[in-house]
């Protein structure tokens, strides 16, 4: 849209005296004005119309999801803590396409990928490949949505949108922020909680047994207790560095070692749509990245050009994962565990393992710690937080180790979890959100009608897959399968 159509459209001032005269008149609109506003920024909740301040916004600008890497400038700054502005507030990035592409990268291949081949042999190589691209597609439209939404926002002279809450404190006013923060804050524990399955599975794996799960689960608490203690993102950095080199170390190994064990007979399915549901949810699981997109965007040098960056990394990854999934599957056949790690044999198959799990070992604390930002700010008063009392805060980020740590032990199924997780926080945050965002922040007069319908159409697919994927997650979950680890660890 062009500055001369915006104009005709209304100025930031006009657009807050329609939205006066709108809430004056008692009209209501009805359930679709209420959904889908008909003109642009109606029912926004401005800073002006409500009496938040400013530090009592519950906000992490720095959520690290799925492997939970920071990412810098090229003068090593954090851009997640310290984005530069120029005098109107739009944020100044410094990073060059080409460290934008790594920190995407980065950003979004992580644990997931080891429950991919499992979930391409419950689907079969070609329906999980076609699931994957599907998925990879829309999480990209709706990543992007966000962008715009920003950038609109911005132009109406609302600056200073750094993340993913401010756009729901925006849209739908300080519960806005808390519904994203609190969203994000469960999928990071999911994810942290993948994590620590994934570890004692492997662990257990590489002992032989002699150690069991609940032994190696629990005697990661007291460092991670430790290390989530730390409040500088920036003294975390030497473990995401570490993190890096163990996780691309062991993906590759993986990779590698899938053309040395083809030695099965098993028919290689392409497609089983017993398995969509599954395939789906892990895929979006795999590809869950939606709470970086804007502090990325913003570390970019060079926005304009963020878009087709993000669509050709996207692209990139999604095609590196279909082939991961599908040489995993065609190595290991019907009998591809998830996580694949637990496949590997041989000398150099407990080196992969304790790579894969020191990897994710030190990524666990940065993972957590915008989670414990946003539940301090939720449980303990302004009294009872740093630098006043530092008691009670250790005691809140000590529990919610244990407390993840007593999820994984409880369901020791990486895979299932998996579809849990994907199935249920995932799409909200990937899909319906951002969705619904853009609805409220364009309206109807300033989306073309494909973009009206297709929001709509993700919105309700979505939904309704939400429902059915996390019922399925739990049914299967609940499951018995008191031995799965133990039988896994003998294949």
């Amino acid at each position: 849209m062009t500055d001369q159509d915006e104009e005709r459209n209304g100025s930031p001032s006009r657009e807050r005296a329609n939205l006066l005269a709108d809430g004056n008149n008692g009209s209501g609109g009805g359930l679709v004005e209420m959904f889908v506003p008909t003109s642009p920024g109606r029912g926004l909740h401005h800073h002006g119309d409500d009496d938040l301040n400013e530090d009592k916004h519950m906000l992490s600008d720095h959520f690290e999801m799925e492997d939970g890497d920071s990412y810098y400038s090229d003068d090593g700054s954090d851009v997640s803590l310290e984005l530069g502005g120029d005098p109107h507030g739009m944020a100044v990035g410094s990073a060059t396409p080409t460290q934008v592409a790594v920190n995407i990268f980065i950003s979004f291949v992580g644990a997931g990928l080891l429950g991919l081949p499992y979930a391409f042999s419950k689907s079969g190589w070609l329906l999980g490949s076609l699931s994957l691209c599907a998925v990879s597609a829309t999480n990209v439209y709706a990543m992007l949505l966000l962008v715009k939404c920003r950038k609109r926002l911005e132009r109406q002279g609302i600056m200073g949108i750094k993340g993913y809450g401010d756009v729901g404190r925006e849209v739908m006013g300080p519960w806005g922020e808390v519904l994203v923060n609190v969203c994000l804050v469960i999928s990071q524990a999911g994810f942290a909680t993948a994590y620590l399955i994934f570890i004692g599975a492997n662990i257990q794996k590489v002992t032989n047994g002699l150690a069991n799960r609940a032994m190696i689960i629990y005697a990661c608490v007291p460092l991670l207790s430790l290390l989530v203690q730390f409040r500088n993102m920036k003294t975390l950095s030497p473990f995401s560095l570490i993190a890096d080199v163990a996780n691309v170390l062991g993906f590759s190994c993986v990779l590698f070692q899938d053309f040395e064990y083809y030695t099965h007979d098993d028919n290689i399915e392409a497609v089983d749509f017993r398995g969509l549901i599954y395939v789906t949810s892990v895929c979006i699981y795999s590809l869950e990245g939606v709470g970086l997109i804007l502090p990325l965007e913003s570390s970019c040098a060079d926005r304009e050009n963020f878009p087709r960056l993000l669509k050709q990394t996207i692209t990139g990854i999604t095609i590196l994962m279909a082939v991961f999934g599908t040489c995993g599957y065609a190595a290991f056949g019907n009998q591809t565990i998830s996580p694949i790690s637990l496949n590997l044999k041989g000398e150099s198959a407990a080196f992969v393992q304790v790579a894969l799990c020191l990897a994710l070992y030190l990524t666990y604390p940065i993972m957590m710690f915008p989670v414990s930002d946003v539940l301090e700010n939720l449980f303990l008063s302004d009294s009872n937080k740093p630098p006043r009392r530092y008691c009670p805060s250790r005691t809140v980020r000590v529990m919610i180790v244990l407390m993840t740590a007593t999820i994984a032990y409880s369901l020791p199924n990486f895979g299932k979890f998996l579809e849990l997780v994907g199935a249920s926080i995932c799409t909200l945050l990937g899909f319906i959100l951002p969705c619904y965002f853009h609805l409220r922040v364009f309206g109807r007069k300033e989306m073309k009608m494909w973009e009206l319908l297709f929001n709509l159409f993700i919105i309700i697919v979505a939904g309704f897959f939400a429902l059915v994927g996390t019922f399925d997650a739990i049914l299967k979950l609940m499951e018995d399968e008191d031995e799965a680890i133990e039988v896994n660890a003998e294949l």
